[in-house]
Protein backbone atom coordinates (compact mmCIF):
# COMPACT_ATOMS: atom_id res chain seq x y z
CA UNK A 1 0.00 0.00 0.00
CA UNK A 2 2.86 2.21 0.75
CA UNK A 3 4.29 1.61 -2.63
CA UNK A 4 1.04 2.49 -4.30
CA UNK A 5 0.89 5.72 -2.43
CA UNK A 6 4.33 6.72 -3.47
CA UNK A 7 3.50 5.95 -7.05
CA UNK A 8 0.42 8.13 -6.86
CA UNK A 9 2.54 11.02 -5.61
CA UNK A 10 5.00 10.59 -8.42
CA UNK A 11 2.29 10.34 -11.01
CA UNK A 12 0.47 13.56 -9.80
CA UNK A 13 3.10 16.16 -8.90
CA UNK A 14 0.83 18.95 -10.04
CA UNK A 15 -1.83 18.16 -7.62
CA UNK A 16 0.65 18.19 -4.82
CA UNK A 17 1.93 21.64 -5.80
CA UNK A 18 -1.59 22.92 -6.04
CA UNK A 19 -2.45 21.70 -2.65
CA UNK A 20 0.74 23.00 -1.04
CA UNK A 21 0.67 26.63 -2.64
CA UNK A 22 -2.90 27.77 -2.96
CA UNK A 23 -2.09 31.54 -2.41
CA UNK A 24 0.19 31.99 -5.45
CA UNK A 25 -2.72 32.24 -7.94
CA UNK A 26 -4.57 35.11 -6.19
CA UNK A 27 -1.98 37.93 -6.78
CA UNK A 28 -2.25 37.46 -10.52
CA UNK A 29 -5.95 38.15 -10.43
CA UNK A 30 -5.50 41.26 -8.27
CA UNK A 31 -2.89 42.74 -10.62
CA UNK A 32 -5.12 42.30 -13.64
CA UNK A 33 -7.96 44.04 -11.81
CA UNK A 34 -5.68 46.97 -10.81
CA UNK A 35 -4.46 47.44 -14.37
CA UNK A 36 -8.01 47.52 -15.68
CA UNK A 37 -8.95 50.21 -13.14
CA UNK A 38 -5.94 52.35 -14.15
CA UNK A 39 -6.84 52.10 -17.83
CA UNK A 40 -10.40 53.16 -17.05
CA UNK A 41 -9.26 56.21 -15.07
CA UNK A 42 -6.81 57.12 -17.82
CA UNK A 43 -9.53 57.02 -20.41
CA UNK A 44 -11.77 59.17 -18.22
CA UNK A 45 -9.04 61.80 -17.76
CA UNK A 46 -8.32 61.80 -21.44
CA UNK A 47 -11.99 62.16 -22.18
CA UNK A 48 -12.36 65.16 -19.83
CA UNK A 49 -9.28 66.82 -21.32
CA UNK A 50 -10.80 66.72 -24.77
CA UNK A 51 -14.00 68.25 -23.44
CA UNK A 52 -12.08 71.38 -22.16
CA UNK A 53 -11.01 72.36 -25.71
CA UNK A 54 -14.42 73.37 -26.82
CA UNK A 55 -15.10 76.10 -29.49
CA UNK A 56 -14.39 79.72 -28.29
CA UNK A 57 -17.25 82.17 -28.53
CA UNK A 58 -17.19 85.48 -30.45
CA UNK A 59 -17.34 87.33 -27.14
CA UNK A 60 -14.14 85.62 -26.02
CA UNK A 61 -12.32 86.73 -29.17
CA UNK A 62 -13.67 90.25 -28.79
CA UNK A 63 -12.35 90.58 -25.27
CA UNK A 64 -8.94 89.22 -26.31
CA UNK A 65 -8.79 91.81 -29.10
CA UNK A 66 -9.99 94.58 -26.80
CA UNK A 67 -7.38 93.83 -24.14
CA UNK A 68 -4.63 93.73 -26.75
CA UNK A 69 -5.82 97.00 -28.26
CA UNK A 70 -6.02 98.60 -24.82
CA UNK A 71 -2.47 97.54 -23.99
CA UNK A 72 -1.10 98.97 -27.25
CA UNK A 73 -3.13 102.15 -26.87
CA UNK A 74 -1.99 102.76 -23.30
CA UNK A 75 1.61 102.11 -24.31
CA UNK A 76 1.31 104.67 -27.09
CA UNK A 77 -0.20 107.20 -24.72
CA UNK A 78 2.63 106.68 -22.24
CA UNK A 79 5.22 107.09 -24.99
CA UNK A 80 3.57 110.27 -26.24
CA UNK A 81 3.42 111.63 -22.71
CA UNK A 82 7.14 110.99 -22.19
CA UNK A 83 7.95 112.60 -25.54
CA UNK A 84 5.78 115.59 -24.69
CA UNK A 85 7.54 115.98 -21.35
CA UNK A 86 11.00 115.79 -22.92
CA UNK A 87 10.11 118.35 -25.59
CA UNK A 88 8.63 120.68 -22.97
CA UNK A 89 11.87 120.49 -20.98
CA UNK A 90 13.87 121.27 -24.12
CA UNK A 91 11.60 124.18 -24.95
CA UNK A 92 12.06 125.63 -21.46
CA UNK A 93 15.83 125.20 -21.70
CA UNK A 94 15.90 126.97 -25.08
CA UNK A 95 13.83 129.79 -23.61
CA UNK A 96 16.30 130.24 -20.75
CA UNK A 97 19.33 130.36 -23.05
CA UNK A 98 17.49 132.73 -25.38
CA UNK A 99 16.98 135.12 -22.50
CA UNK A 100 20.67 134.87 -21.63
CA UNK A 101 21.66 135.61 -25.23
CA UNK A 102 19.26 138.53 -25.49
CA UNK A 103 20.47 140.03 -22.21
CA UNK A 104 24.03 139.89 -23.56
CA UNK A 105 22.80 141.53 -26.77
CA UNK A 106 21.29 144.41 -24.80
CA UNK A 107 24.54 144.93 -22.89
CA UNK A 108 26.55 145.12 -26.13
CA UNK A 109 23.93 147.28 -27.84
CA UNK A 110 23.97 149.83 -25.03
CA UNK A 111 27.75 149.96 -25.21
CA UNK A 112 27.67 150.38 -29.01
CA UNK A 113 25.02 153.11 -28.90
CA UNK A 114 27.08 155.04 -26.39
CA UNK A 115 30.22 154.59 -28.48
CA UNK A 116 28.61 155.65 -31.75
CA UNK A 117 26.99 158.64 -30.06
CA UNK A 118 30.52 159.78 -29.20
CA UNK A 119 31.55 159.29 -32.82
CA UNK A 120 28.58 161.42 -33.88
CA UNK A 121 29.67 164.21 -31.53
CA UNK A 122 33.25 164.01 -32.85
CA UNK A 123 31.94 164.38 -36.39
CA UNK A 124 30.05 167.50 -35.28
CA UNK A 125 33.26 168.90 -33.78
CA UNK A 126 35.28 168.19 -36.93
CA UNK A 127 32.67 169.90 -39.12
CA UNK A 128 32.46 172.87 -36.75
CA UNK A 129 36.25 173.32 -36.57
CA UNK A 130 36.74 172.95 -40.33
CA UNK A 131 34.14 175.64 -40.94
CA UNK A 132 36.24 178.10 -38.92
CA UNK A 133 39.08 180.15 -40.30
CA UNK A 134 42.45 178.47 -39.85
CA UNK A 135 43.56 181.01 -37.24
CA UNK A 136 40.45 180.42 -35.14
CA UNK A 137 40.54 176.63 -35.11
CA UNK A 138 41.28 174.53 -32.06
CA UNK A 139 43.89 172.42 -33.87
CA UNK A 140 44.47 170.06 -30.99
CA UNK A 141 40.75 169.36 -30.60
CA UNK A 142 40.39 168.85 -34.36
CA UNK A 143 43.38 166.51 -34.39
CA UNK A 144 42.02 164.52 -31.44
CA UNK A 145 38.58 164.07 -33.02
CA UNK A 146 40.03 163.05 -36.39
CA UNK A 147 42.22 160.43 -34.69
CA UNK A 148 39.16 158.84 -33.03
CA UNK A 149 36.46 159.11 -35.67
CA UNK A 150 37.57 156.44 -38.11
CA UNK A 151 36.36 153.37 -36.24
CA UNK A 152 33.99 150.46 -36.73
CA UNK A 153 32.96 149.08 -33.38
CA UNK A 154 30.71 146.21 -34.49
CA UNK A 155 27.79 144.72 -32.61
CA UNK A 156 28.52 141.31 -31.07
CA UNK A 157 25.44 139.23 -31.88
CA UNK A 158 24.86 136.43 -29.33
CA UNK A 159 23.00 134.05 -31.61
CA UNK A 160 24.09 130.63 -30.29
CA UNK A 161 20.54 129.55 -29.34
CA UNK A 162 18.88 130.94 -32.46
CA UNK A 163 21.44 129.15 -34.62
CA UNK A 164 20.72 125.90 -32.77
CA UNK A 165 16.99 126.37 -33.31
CA UNK A 166 17.53 127.09 -36.99
CA UNK A 167 20.06 124.37 -37.78
CA UNK A 168 18.29 121.57 -35.87
CA UNK A 169 14.79 122.56 -37.01
CA UNK A 170 13.73 123.04 -33.41
CA UNK A 171 11.72 126.22 -33.85
CA UNK A 172 8.73 123.84 -33.75
CA UNK A 173 9.44 123.34 -30.03
CA UNK A 174 8.40 126.96 -29.41
CA UNK A 175 4.67 126.44 -29.22
CA UNK A 176 3.87 130.15 -29.03
CA UNK A 177 3.87 131.36 -32.62
CA UNK A 178 4.22 134.99 -31.55
CA UNK A 179 7.51 134.21 -29.81
CA UNK A 180 8.84 132.14 -32.70
CA UNK A 181 7.91 134.83 -35.25
CA UNK A 182 9.46 137.58 -33.13
CA UNK A 183 12.73 135.66 -32.88
CA UNK A 184 12.85 135.10 -36.63
CA UNK A 185 12.17 138.80 -37.25
CA UNK A 186 14.80 139.82 -34.71
CA UNK A 187 17.41 137.58 -36.32
CA UNK A 188 16.52 138.82 -39.80
CA UNK A 189 16.67 142.46 -38.67
CA UNK A 190 20.19 142.07 -37.34
CA UNK A 191 21.49 140.15 -40.34
CA UNK A 192 19.93 142.40 -42.98
CA UNK A 193 20.20 145.80 -41.27
CA UNK A 194 22.81 145.98 -38.53
CA UNK A 195 25.31 143.69 -40.26
CA UNK A 196 24.74 145.45 -43.58
CA UNK A 197 25.57 148.90 -42.20
CA UNK A 198 28.67 147.47 -40.51
CA UNK A 199 29.81 146.20 -43.89
CA UNK A 200 29.35 149.66 -45.40
CA UNK A 201 31.66 151.11 -42.77
CA UNK A 202 34.26 148.38 -43.02
CA UNK A 203 34.36 148.00 -46.80
CA UNK A 204 33.54 151.50 -48.10
CA UNK A 205 33.35 154.42 -45.69
CA UNK A 206 36.32 153.75 -43.43
CA UNK A 207 38.82 153.12 -46.25
CA UNK A 208 37.75 156.34 -47.97
CA UNK A 209 38.02 158.30 -44.72
CA UNK A 210 41.42 156.77 -44.01
CA UNK A 211 42.73 157.78 -47.41
CA UNK A 212 41.70 161.42 -46.95
CA UNK A 213 43.01 161.55 -43.37
CA UNK A 214 46.41 160.33 -44.48
CA UNK A 215 46.67 163.22 -46.94
CA UNK A 216 45.60 165.91 -44.46
CA UNK A 217 46.98 164.85 -41.06
CA UNK A 218 50.19 163.43 -39.67
CA UNK A 219 49.20 160.34 -37.72
CA UNK A 220 52.37 160.34 -35.62
CA UNK A 221 50.53 161.50 -32.49
CA UNK A 222 47.24 159.68 -32.99
CA UNK A 223 48.19 157.18 -30.29
CA UNK A 224 48.50 159.92 -27.63
CA UNK A 225 45.61 162.10 -28.79
CA UNK A 226 43.40 160.97 -25.89
CA UNK A 227 45.96 162.25 -23.39
CA UNK A 228 45.51 166.02 -23.23
CA UNK A 229 48.83 166.70 -21.47
CA UNK A 230 50.86 164.70 -23.97
CA UNK A 231 49.05 166.19 -26.94
CA UNK A 232 49.58 169.71 -25.62
CA UNK A 233 53.28 168.99 -25.21
CA UNK A 234 53.55 167.60 -28.75
CA UNK A 235 51.75 170.65 -30.13
CA UNK A 236 54.17 172.99 -28.39
CA UNK A 237 57.14 171.10 -29.84
CA UNK A 238 55.81 170.51 -33.37
CA UNK A 239 52.56 172.38 -34.11
CA UNK A 240 52.84 171.68 -37.85
CA UNK A 241 52.51 167.95 -37.13
CA UNK A 242 49.21 168.50 -35.33
CA UNK A 243 47.63 171.04 -37.68
CA UNK A 244 45.90 170.12 -40.93
CA UNK A 245 48.26 170.22 -43.90
CA UNK A 246 48.18 173.52 -45.79
CA UNK A 247 47.71 173.88 -49.54
CA UNK A 248 45.32 170.94 -49.82
CA UNK A 249 42.01 172.75 -49.96
CA UNK A 250 40.46 170.35 -52.47
CA UNK A 251 41.26 167.30 -50.37
CA UNK A 252 40.09 169.16 -47.25
CA UNK A 253 36.79 169.87 -49.00
CA UNK A 254 36.38 166.16 -49.87
CA UNK A 255 37.19 165.23 -46.31
CA UNK A 256 34.66 167.75 -45.00
CA UNK A 257 31.92 166.23 -47.20
CA UNK A 258 32.95 162.71 -46.23
CA UNK A 259 32.63 163.58 -42.54
CA UNK A 260 29.09 164.81 -43.25
CA UNK A 261 28.29 161.46 -44.88
CA UNK A 262 29.93 159.67 -41.98
CA UNK A 263 27.80 161.62 -39.50
CA UNK A 264 24.56 160.85 -41.39
CA UNK A 265 25.34 157.16 -41.57
CA UNK A 266 26.37 157.12 -37.90
CA UNK A 267 23.04 158.61 -36.89
CA UNK A 268 21.28 155.93 -38.94
CA UNK A 269 23.44 153.32 -37.23
CA UNK A 270 22.49 154.63 -33.79
CA UNK A 271 18.82 154.45 -34.80
CA UNK A 272 19.16 150.83 -36.00
CA UNK A 273 21.00 149.86 -32.83
CA UNK A 274 18.31 151.53 -30.72
CA UNK A 275 15.58 149.66 -32.60
CA UNK A 276 17.47 146.40 -32.08
CA UNK A 277 17.76 147.18 -28.37
CA UNK A 278 14.01 147.76 -28.07
CA UNK A 279 13.27 144.50 -29.89
CA UNK A 280 15.66 142.55 -27.68
CA UNK A 281 14.15 144.08 -24.54
CA UNK A 282 10.61 143.24 -25.66
CA UNK A 283 11.64 139.66 -26.46
CA UNK A 284 13.19 139.25 -23.02
CA UNK A 285 9.97 140.42 -21.37
CA UNK A 286 7.88 138.13 -23.59
CA UNK A 287 10.00 135.05 -22.88
CA UNK A 288 10.18 135.71 -19.15
CA UNK A 289 6.43 136.16 -18.92
CA UNK A 290 5.53 133.12 -21.04
CA UNK A 291 8.00 130.69 -19.45
CA UNK A 292 7.94 132.18 -15.94
CA UNK A 293 11.66 132.94 -15.93
CA UNK A 294 13.06 135.10 -13.17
Amino acid sequence: MADNTEEEHLDNPTNTQSENSPDEVTPTSDTESFNQNQETKSMEVHHHAHQSHGKKSLKHYFWEFFMLFLAVFCGSLAELQVEHYVEHQRETKYAQTLVEDLVNDTIDLKYDIEGWSKVDRRADTIIMEMEKDVDLRDHRLLYKCVSQINTNNTFLYHDRTIQQLKSAGNFRLLRDNAIADSLVEYDGWIVKTVTNIEDIYGKVLNPEMQNLENQLFNSKYFSIARNKAKLDSAFLLSPEKIMMQKGKEEIAFQFYNKVHNYKSLTQARIYYLGTTLRRATNLIALLKHHYDIE
